[in-house]
């Protein structure tokens, strides 16, 4: 019903990330652009950073759909807050690889054997930390730091990207040695007013809609309660709609956005 009224044929505003939702703002663009600059010239280290609902997630989708997957493996790591022990592990069990014993020597050894079996391949690895602001221990950091140390005559064998709330530069800023081997750094910032427009007829078109839905003074306490984080304007969006449907309304307008957002707290 809530497709139908509206004239959907999926919906526009859902939570999960999608690659093929990209919306391209000057600041999602940079910092894809800036993703695969590393990837493509195995800069090492790559960081991320940006606001919970930011876009962090989906830019890296996007970038995994630009690289393809006869020159990349790709793997992303969630929940990093580990031991150092078990991070090698979690890594190891996302390239399919044993990681059974209680060796860090021997742990290591598989996962370099397997960097270096992607290499003689003609793979690029590509290894995602996300959520990487809730490792608290310096020694899982440094840890990560040490991969690099996995490299053939003249390369990486494995480009890092660290994605992570902005806690994450005071984490990475504790441990200097890190810190001096991120060559490509970029903190993802909120669209702004008008950009938030783009973004919601982006959507709309995407989900099959005929018309903006949303008028213009819809967009400024909209604005006001998002300020700008995509997660929040599609939590919005969506239940603008629903109040929407509910009031048989045309257009979402400002009435409807205020009692969404009274709704929503």
């Amino acid at each position: 019903m809530y497709l139908d009224y509206w004239g959907f044929k999926e919906p526009p505003f859902g939570n999960a990330p999608n690659r093929n939702l990209f919306f391209r703002s000057p600041q999602h663009e940079e910092a894809l652009i800036r993703l695969l600059y590393a990837v493509e010239h195995r800069k090492g280290v790559a960081m991320m950073t940006g606001e919970v609902g930011a876009g962090k997630t989906t830019v890296t989708r996007a970038l995994i759909k630009h690289l393809s997957k006869e020159r990349y493996e790709i793997k992303i790591v969630i929940n990093p807050a580990l031991t150092p022990l078990d991070l090698i592990r979690a890594i190891l069990i996302k390239f399919g690889e044993e990681s059974d014993s209680d060796s860090k020597t021997i742990l290591l050894s598989r996962l370099q054997n397997r960097l270096v079996g992607n290499t003689q391949k003609g793979l690029n690895t590509v290894l995602a930390i996300d959520e990487a602001h809730v490792i608290k221990n310096q020694s899982t950091l440094d840890e990560l730091r040490m991969l690099l140390n996995m490299q053939s005559e003249d390369q990486f064998l494995v480009t890092l990207i660290l994605l992570g709330q902005p806690p994450l530069l005071k984490n990475i800023s504790a441990l200097q040695p890190l810190k001096e081997r991120i060559s490509i750094k970029y903190n993802l910032e909120p669209l702004d007013f008008q950009n938030i427009i783009y973004y919601i007829l982006f959507r709309l078109k995407s989900a099959g809609a005929t018309r903006g839905i949303f008028t213009k003074k819809a967009i400024y306490p909209l604005y006001d309660y998002t300020k700008g984080i995509p997660l929040r304007i599609n939590n919005l969006c969506d239940r603008s709609l629903l109040i929407g449907l509910a009031r048989k309304a045309r257009v979402i307008d400002s009435k409807i956005v205020i009692e969404a957002i009274e709704d929503l707290r």
